[in-house]
């Protein structure tokens, strides 16, 4: 029998697993404030660019734990290939990792606390705080400015029996799909393709959840994130056309000066009551601005913030 296959029903099969799996994570409730911790400097740019960065996950600087999850999918690979599976779903199981490599590179995350008044993002990212009002839907405000990116919420997880426990079902999802949605001895540079554009799916929906995965000594954190990445066509069969129209979203800093690669998030476009604009301007993406020590009337800093607000006609901004 010669070999077949359907990637648009392994993509939707897959799809709704692992986003079964990703709200399980999630939990009930999502926390009506978000806080992102950065510097003076920082406050301003966001203000002025109106815009938030989401930094590549190849140049986190919590790497590690991004290999970490790559061994959790690699450690689920080998257990779930010893107990036994068919030729093809196999073949896309053991090109996950080098997969996963690659999606790192499209996969963008800004961070944020569920609290404000978090000692340890403080000390890392900057003594200022921004509130980021969630309207309390899963649904994140921040976005790119233009289409073909997928944009969704995560909350960290750092429980590693939790962590090991969505790999394990992710993996089984997988297995599931590529055997529902294949028929045929696996043969020829057909099958071969089908199982790169499955495990590159595959990858790109667990690098979703790996990038949500810290290390349980920071559990006290209460970490959010926001995941950016080129959106997903199962039914393109030129699935590098995906990236080529992500890729205008992403800014390039010289390597030479340490820049990251980012991609800006931004509010959508207040509403001008029917007027359009060639150049339609965001909102500042922020409700407030916090600093632990506070501030004082005659603060330099807070001259400097009141006037960036009033530039930007946002004076209903609370400093506190």
């Amino acid at each position: 029998m010669s070999f077949s296959s359907s990637p648009i029903g392994f993509a939707n099969d897959l799809g709704k697993a692992v986003d079964s799996i990703r709200l399980h994570l999630l939990g009930r409730s999502l926390p009506r404030t978000l806080y992102h911790y950065t510097s003076f400097d920082a406050v301003l740019k966001i203000g002025n660019s109106r815009a938030l960065w989401a930094t590549c996950a190849a140049d986190l600087a919590d790497t590690e734990e991004i290999r970490y999850g790559a061994e959790l999918v690699q450690e689920q690979v080998e257990r779930k290939v010893k107990s036994g599976v068919a030729a093809f779903p196999e073949g896309v199981l053991r090109l996950l990792h080098a997969a996963l490599i690659d999606r790192k590179s499209w996969t963008f995350v800004a961070c944020f606390c569920a609290t404000r008044d978090s000692g340890r993002h403080r000390r890392t990212y900057g003594g200022y705080c921004l509130g980021f009002d969630t309207r309390l839907s899963w649904d994140p405000q921040l976005r790119p400015r233009g289409p073909h990116a997928d944009v969704q919420y995560y909350r960290a997880i750092y429980r590693q029996r939790v962590q090991r426990d969505a790999i394990r079902r992710a993996i089984d999802s997988i297995t599931d799909a590529a055997v529902g949605n294949s028929r045929g001895a696996i043969q020829g540079p057909w099958s071969a393709w089908t199982a790169q554009f499955y495990a590159r799916n595959a990858s790109q929906l667990l690098m979703d959840l790996i990038v949500s995965f810290k290390a349980y000594e920071h559990r006290g954190d209460k970490e959010w994130r926001i995941v950016c990445r080129p959106s997903l066509s199962p039914s393109s069969l030129a699935p590098d056309i995906e990236q080529d129209s992500f890729k205008h979203l992403v800014n390039e800093p010289l390597a030479k000066v340490g820049g990251k690669r980012y991609v800006e998030l931004q509010t959508p476009v207040p509403d001008a009551g029917g007027v359009i604009s060639a150049h339609p301007t965001p909102a500042i993406p922020f409700g407030s601005i916090r600093r632990p020590d506070g501030f004082r009337h005659d603060d330099d800093e807070r001259r400097s913030i009141r006037q960036m607000l009033e530039e930007n006609d946002r004076t209903d901004i609370t400093l506190g």
